[in-house]
This record gives C-alpha cells, structure tokens and sequence, in this order.
C-alpha cells in the first residue's frame, strides 16, 4: 500500500515549457525496491531484480506492487525522474528503464537524458560547496576517532570535484553504536548551521543542509518542468521530505521511515 499527502506545488521560469507533462520524481532505495534484508518472509519468485552489484548479479529487488506502481506511472506516460542517493557507478547497476534527467549523490549532481553531466547545476553546487570544506573536513575528522572505536567506517564523497558529504556505516548495522555517532555529530549542529544530518537504514550522513535533493528537484522543476501539469514526490524517509514537498503530492510507501514517523506525530490543531 502506499499513501497520498496533499503538498503545495511550485511554479518558476522555464526554458522548456510544457503544459500536459506528469513527472515523478523518484526515490529508489527502500521506495521503488529493497534488499532481500528488508523482505524477510516474502516469497523470491514473486520479486524481480531492480539493481545488480558490481559482480552482476541481482541485489535488490522489487514487490509486484512496487512493479505495478512502476508500470502505472510508465502506462500513464509519467516521466519518472529517479532522486536518489546514489552515486553515479551505483545508479548504473539500477536496471529500472529510466530515460529521463537523473538526480544522484544526494541531489549533487544531474544528469541528462543522454547521461551528461548538467554543467549549469554543476557550476552552481561548486560555487557553494567551496565554502564548505572546512567545516565538513573539522567535523569528519572531529569524530573519525569515536566512529572507529565503535567498529564504524567513516567514508568521504565527492561531487563537482569536492568533497560533499561524510558517511558513517557499521558491518553489523549496529543501530546503537549509529546512533550514539549521529547524536555526537548533532550535538555541534544547529538549524542555522550549513550542514545537516540524515540517517537511513545503516548510515549516517553528514552533508550541506541548503544543498540536495529538493534543491535539485526544485532546479529542474523551474528549469525544465514548471509548465507541468502534476509533479508526484515518490519517497521512503524523512530526509525525502523536503524534496516531495517541492512537488504537487507526496507518495509514500506505508512500511517506510517517513510514514512511521508521521504515525507517531501528535494531531495539529492547524
């Protein structure tokens, strides 16, 4: 099952203007498919392979509901454009038939139809990333020591050619040890600081908080998208939300991070 969140839309300026275009703006890990991990008692032959590892054989899968969900938006001429975490080598191993823009490393960098790197946006991420290298580098160090003591690796990665993000992952997907790291990290942070905090499944990330996916999404709403006639915003986590939010409507699978959180959030009065 998944469910429907109204959400205000956005309009903007447009080289490309186009009235009757439906687009989605996609999630993959955990949305569009999953590891068998997160499928405990589901049959195998039901699923089918969404992504291969680097040997090539079949990684993750998806549910006949997450097929049909596909083949719904592809029958109703959707245009779905994946935003996803990835980067640019894992997004090839996804062997789901997107044709579209592709936004990967956490909205860092786009690519085009034809799987060129979209200058424009890239210029712009260089331009603000420049100013963050500082910080991101302090703060990685800063808890480099404590991530090792407790088993953890701590990863840096790249996008336009600096460094973008900072991500803490345990072999073991030991949540308490995750979340002792991502409470350290927090505790240094604030609303008005540049860098923000994300955590999913067996990581957590640290990465410049005005710049991401629904900054992405947002460029290419304006940019290439703004005559559209309905945007969806597909999404898993709480960190997707920003980026649903900059779409028309927001659909969320009911297993997910985001929809439990939202169970767990008190009735607001408005």
């Amino acid at each position: 099952m998944t469910s429907l969140i109204g959400t205000t839309g956005l309009t903007g300026t447009t080289d490309t203007v186009m009235t009757d275009k439906i687009v989605a703006f996609a999630d993959l890990d955990d949305t569009l498919f999953q590891t068998l991990r997160k499928l405990p008692g589901v049959a195998p032959d039901t699923l089918q392979a969404a992504t291969v590892n680097t040997a090539g054989a079949a990684h993750s899968y998806s549910t006949p509901a997450q097929v049909t969900l596909m083949e719904l938006l592809r029958g109703g001429k959707v245009t779905v454009i994946p935003v996803t975490g990835r980067d640019e080598a894992a997004m090839r191993r996804v062997t789901l038939p997107f044709t579209s823009w592709r936004v990967v490393n956490h909205g860092l960098t786009i690519l085009t139809p034809a799987g060129n790197l979209d200058e424009v946006w890239a210029a712009q991420v260089f331009s603000q990333l420049e100013s963050l290298q500082g910080q991101l580098h302090a703060l990685s160090q800063q808890i480099r020591p404590e991530a090792s003591r407790l088993g953890c690796r701590l990863s840096i990665h790249q996008a336009a050619g600096l460094p973008f993000m900072a991500v803490i992952k345990h072999p073991q997907a030991d949540a308490q040890a995750l979340a002792h790291l991502q409470g350290h990290w927090e505790s240094g942070l604030d609303d008005a600081h540049p860098l923000q905090v994300i955590a999913n499944a067996n990581n957590v990330s640290l990465l410049p908080r005005t710049l991401g996916k629904a900054a992405a999404v947002r460029y290419l709403r304006q940019r290439h998208f703004a005559g559209a006639a309905l945007t969806l915003g597909l999404g898993d986590s709480v960190s997707d939300l920003p980026f649903m939010q900059e779409c028309d409507f927001a659909v969320s699978p009911t297993a997910g991070q985001l929809m439990r959180a939202l169970q767990k959030a008190r009735l607001m009065q408005s």
